[in-house]
């Protein structure tokens, strides 16, 4: 019975085991694995049904560093905030926790990071993860203030951008939202603090989006399914402004390996949470 299999009736098929399974049918997946609060969501394959109390959405690298013109010029990224922070007021109504996901170093990164790490960093701005990158004029501050080293936790440029600082603050706050940092490109290579409260918190089911799409967000999602997690990629929440040839392949093998929606339908269908 609890054997990992693949179960079949006229119209039913079930993937999986006793305690971990989805089940398809004529009209979609239902990933809710038995839990009693559903709501199904269209995606560009078949509607998916989820529970929202075994899902999180997860938001890459929404940090100063990654969106700033004074630090890598993101505008697609920039743009993503107000429909990003619609989406996540749905999410804390439905009971979806959310997890704000930073790049952040300290100390001990500097001995443990590969070169190839290292050197992907210092293509972008010829900076190490740890190295000053100098100051910025911000509203509300008489001088410039310093950025502080780069990627470092609790400098200026790993915070939150812009208005996703104090409307993170205010859902951690709450109980709503989590912050986690990540130490690589992927939140989920290796043993990493994401999978741990994943996993502490019965999470199966996971939504992303962040920056860049074919990067830290995309590198995080596959991660996710090798380790076991259903992933379902957010079209407008997840951004990159590398050529639209490499956004047609995440969302190719997201199609292929988990599922692609966008925050309208999204919203749509955890506003419409069932018993």
């Amino acid at each position: 019975m609890g054997d990992a299999a693949v179960t079949a009736t006229p119209e039913v098929l079930k993937f999986g085991n006793a305690y971990n399974y989805w089940i398809k049918t004529d009209t979609g997946f239902d990933l809710s694995r038995g839990a009693a609060e559903k709501a199904t969501v269209k995606t560009t394959k078949d509607p998916i049904t989820l529970a929202p109390k075994k899902t999180a959405l997860v938001i890459i690298d929404m940090q100063n560093y990654f969106l700033h013109e004074k630090c890598f010029d993101n505008a697609p990224g920039r743009d993503s905030a107000s429909i990003m922070m619609q989406t996540v007021e749905a999410c804390r109504k439905a009971g979806i926790p959310v997890v704000w996901c930073n790049m952040g170093m300290d100390e001990s990164d500097r001995y443990t990071l590969p070169p190839s790490y290292l050197y992907m960093s210092y293509l972008r701005d010829k900076a190490t993860f740890n190295k000053t990158i100098g100051t910025v004029s911000v509203p509300g501050s008489a001088e410039p203030i310093d950025m502080g080293g780069k990627l470092i936790k609790g400098s200026w440029n790993a915070e939150l951008w812009g208005p996703l600082k104090e409307f993170a603050d205010e859902g951690i706050k709450a109980g709503t939202d989590v912050h986690i940092w990540k130490n690589r490109f992927s939140a989920l290579a290796g043993q990493q603090p994401l999978e741990l409260w994943l996993k502490d918190n019965q999470i199966t089911t996971t939504l992303w989006g962040g920056v860049m799409t074919d990067v830290c967000v995309w590198g995080s999602m596959i991660d996710a399914y090798y380790k076991g997690f259903d992933i379902v990629m957010v079209n407008e929440l997840a951004n990159t402004t590398n050529p639209d040839f490499v956004i047609k392949t995440a969302h190719r093998n997201t199609e292929n390996w988990g599922w692609l929606t966008d925050a309208k339908s999204l919203i749509e269908g955890i506003e419409k949470v069932t018993l």
